[in-house]
């Protein structure tokens, strides 16, 4: 049986600061400052499909850290994972806004997870209903109690069927009844074969529902096998450590401590890796000792030379961190000022577009109108912009303070209708137009320009090679523009492709589920994309129609949205 989920090695580090301006001088000082702290320390381990792994320990193990590790939410600082198939984390209030009501909770984060709005609209009724918490949904979820948040976060997750699914004390919130609820949706999960990662205080709910336990301690993996045998040993570590005074309780959490320092972990590989210097090392350590004893002054006079040259090597860092101060005062200064140095400029190049629009309006009021080609070369071209993240907020007002009223995502193109920069912000805010015509904000931050366009036929040919023989994508984008009527009345209903309709019922996209394409072999065949969403999504522009190719791991593409390209031109 192949495996799901690869740890090999992994650590995470942290930086600890004791207070704020610490992280200023780690960020100038050459070596760095402040101490480290190793969250988890060499942690290797393999899951297989059909696993329900419980991952025990006591509060602040690494229990956490290593659920986001596992999600991909942090990158391990050494050491690889690999997992297979996604990965969905259910915590409390997990990627969720506390501004937004449950139903826009629910768009945002399958936006995120790289579903299209037809496929949130098709889930969200099934969420709704298996997260059970009534009129809430409609309601901001900083209303919510923090079981409400646990129902939703857990019904959105279970509904978009992961295959690595990692369940961070979700169930340590509301009522039984939800969660023997759960437990069987988990059950179905470990019926089907999907690995289960389940992290819970309760050992009652880990014998009932695991087959393996993973014990972490202090950052460290204690034990890792069969629930049988890990458990009981687990279990007389907790009676050991309740029966322990508050000052025996004190010494283990300040070893705990040490034992996750950078020193202990140096002073563990220098035992493992460098014990073949020990004795040279004691020697070499002796003969200083007796030099010291016989010629103390000598000896002296090593160390004020070697304090001296350390005071020299302060005073470098101290001046080399003043002049990066200074660096640093001087962008803050000109950034600060950014407005005012550019406004001359932006005041000329007003000036010079309004010009060229009254002599382009005076041109074409004298061509005759059966002339398309004069047409074209004097239209005014429109400010079309494309959104570069996965998801994002269209706000009422060009402000951040202002209410979200809806969602957009990647590859979506808006027409720019007006500029605001908003001093509070710092924010260049874009006036669109969205669904039908409703008006809106984004930050400028969000969208990007797309200039250059591929050929059409040379991205359909290539599409066309990874569908059916009887599949012809040249006939099937030929269909956005049409009635629903009309449509159904010409193709035949086919499982890989839906076709998308807006508020009148006219096709304005099409919906294509991929075989898992490989993603390095289809830009080597169809070329760079225009517009990249890491880990995401792939946009090529084409003269006709945009494709956005989405894809839920580094690896494959398995869902084609294609979608007419928005008119870059008007009279």
């Amino acid at each position: 049986m192949s495996n799901s989920v690869i740890f090999r090695n992994v650590t995470k580090k942290y930086k600890m600061y004791k207070k704020t301006s610490d992280k200023l001088l780690d960020i100038l000082l050459p070596k760095g400052y402040g101490d480290d702290f190793f969250a988890l320390q060499n942690i290797s381990f393999t899951a297989s499909p059909g696993d329900v792994i419980g991952i025990i320990g006591v509060n602040g193990a690494g229990k956490s850290t290593l659920s986001n590790l596992i999600t991909g939410i942090i990158p391990p600082t050494s050491g690889s994972i690999e997992t297979v198939g996604e990965t969905s984390l259910i915590a409390i209030a997990s990627g969720m806004n506390n501004e937004l009501t449950g139903r826009e909770n629910i768009e945002l984060k399958c936006l995120l997870m790289g579903y299209s709005k037809q496929q949130i609209k098709e889930l969200t009724p099934s969420i709704i209903e298996f997260a059970d918490i009534g009129h809430f949904i409609d309601q901001p979820l900083k209303k919510y109690s923090s079981g409400m948040k646990s129902r939703l976060g857990f019904a959105i997750s279970v509904t978009t069927n992961p295959d690595i699914l990692v369940i961070d004390e979700a169930l340590s919130v509301g009522d039984q009844t939800f969660a023997d609820k759960c437990l069987d949706k988990m059950n179905e999960f470990k019926a089907a074969g999907k690995t289960i990662f389940f992290i819970s205080h309760s050992i009652g709910q880990v014998k009932k529902f695991c087959n393996k336990a993973l014990w972490l301690e202090a950052g460290e993996v204690k034990e890792y096998g069969s629930i049988k045998d890990v458990m009981p040993n687990y279990e007389k570590f907790l009676k050991e450590f309740k029966e322990m005074s508050k000052e025996e309780q004190k010494n283990f959490k300040q070893m705990v401590l040490e034992k996750r320092s950078k020193e202990k972990k140096e002073l563990e590989i220098n035992k493992q890796e460098n014990n073949v210097y020990k004795h040279s090392l004691e020697e070499t350590l002796q003969k200083d000792l007796t030099k010291i004893k016989t010629n103390p002054n000598q000896s002296y006079a090593s160390r004020t030379s070697k304090q001296k040259r350390k005071k020299k090597g302060l005073l470098l860092k101290v001046l080399w961190s003043l002049c990066i101060l200074f660096i640093l005062a001087a962008s803050g200064y000109v950034l600060k000022n950014k407005n005012f140095l550019v406004s001359g400029i932006k005041e000329k190049t007003i000036l010079k577009v309004k010009d060229d629009t009254k002599n382009s309006d005076i041109i074409n009021s004298d061509k005759k109108v059966g002339n398309s080609k004069d047409d074209n070369d004097n239209r005014k071209r429109m400010d079309i912009r494309y959104v570069n993240v996965n998801a994002a907020r269209i706000h009422q007002d060009p402000s951040l303070e202002s209410d979200g009223i809806s969602m957009t995502s990647f590859g979506d193109a808006f027409e720019i209708f007006d500029t605001k920069n908003n001093p509070t912000d710092d924010i260049d805010w874009l006036k669109i137009h969205y669904d039908s015509g409703k008006e809106g904000w984004i930050s400028s931050n969000i969208v990007t320009s797309v200039n250059d366009h591929l050929e059409d036929k040379k991205i359909i040919s290539t599409i066309n090679g990874l569908l059916s023989q009887n599949q012809n994508v040249s006939d099937i984008v030929k269909m956005i523009g049409k009635e629903k009527t009309e449509i159904d009345s010409q193709n035949v209903p086919e499982e890989n492709i839906q076709y998308l309709y807006n508020k009148e019922n006219t096709c304005n996209g099409i919906s294509i589920n991929l075989n898992n394409v490989n993603i390095e072999s289809l830009i080597g065949e169809i070329g760079t994309p225009q517009l990249q969403s890491k880990n995401s999504a792939i946009l090529y522009h084409g003269l006709e129609y945009d494709y956005i190719f989405y894809y839920s791991n580094d690896i494959s593409a398995n869902k084609l949205y294609i979608n007419k390209v928005k008119e870059s031109v008007v009279k």
